[in-house]
């Protein structure tokens, strides 16, 4: 077995044919594990740096200083870009959240992304929710974190730096945040208040992508839940594109070798009982 499978090998890596494919797809896989480990110690500078403002060692504290960190953070080059940056051809073609936290685009959307990354290498789980504004979602972008402390899903509006709580200093979900919204509603400016009253929220649009997002979400129900499937963001498990590819080419690669060297115990066989 295992003289086959250094064989096997061996032909892989001698051969033309076999070689400069083998070549290109490693190497393929060296460039986006490279930038997949930059992206991501450019998150931890970003939390480290958010760290040395932590008032204590709870979650609420935690949070807070991750959401006004990156707030700060975006808002500033917001202002100097105002989303008339220029993308490269590698950001257009990966679409990495390096190019959100670089320029601050995307207003919302963009504040969103960056925050959702650094919140996960903090350690918390996050979903990000679609705010329904004038009937439709998307009008505004939502996060929710999981507290351990609370037991609970804190909301937050990364675009105002806010980690929504209630009249005592208690952090609310979203659920809550919208049945409390006339107690809340003034921590924001008045223009949000008329504009993003919370009147609902989803988590994934599987209407997205037709019948293909709708057939996902039927076949998925029944095995993890109606509540879990409606509350389930896929959102955040896609930002990072450079894990995506990464995971995927590795995915690939790793079936085509397990059929290419089925293929080829299969021929020795062959030529043996030949």
């Amino acid at each position: 077995m295992v003289k086959r499978i250094k064989k096997y090998l061996v032909k892989q890596f001698t051969l033309a044919r076999f070689f400069y494919f083998n070549v290109i797809v490693i190497s393929a896989i060296f460039y986006l594990a490279v930038e997949f480990q930059h992206e991501n110690n450019t998150y931890y500078n970003i939390i480290n740096s958010a760290e040395r403002y932590v008032s204590n060692n709870s979650d609420t504290s935690k949070i807070q200083s991750v959401v006004l960190h990156v707030y700060e953070m975006m808002r500033d080059r917001h202002k100097i870009f105002r989303n008339k940056e220029q993308l490269s051809w590698k950001q257009r073609f990966f679409k990495s959240v390096d190019a959100d936290l670089m320029y601050g685009a995307g207003s919302c959307g963009g504040y969103s992304k960056v925050l959702t990354r650094s919140l996960e290498l903090t350690g918390y789980p996050v979903r990000i929710g679609q705010l329904k504004v004038q009937g439709k979602y998307g009008g505004h972008i939502l996060m929710e974190v999981f507290s351990k402390e609370f037991n609970q899903w804190i909301l937050v509006d990364p675009l105002f730096g806010v980690m929504v709580k209630d009249s005592l200093g208690n952090p609310l979900s979203y659920t809550e945040a919208e049945a409390q919204w006339e107690a809340i509603k003034n921590i924001f400016p008045l223009k949000y208040q008329i504009a993003y009253r919370y009147q609902g929220i989803r988590y994934t649009n599987w209407d997205k992508y037709g019948w293909a997002s709708r057939l996902a979400k039927s076949l998925l129900t029944p095995i993890i839940g109606a509540d879990k499937i409606d509350h389930f963001s896929i959102r955040p498990l896609l930002l990072s594109t450079y894990k995506v590819y990464l995971e995927l080419m590795m995915s690939l690669f790793f079936i085509y070798h397990i059929f290419n060297y089925y293929c080829y115990r299969k021929r020795c066989k062959q030529k043996y009982q030949d």
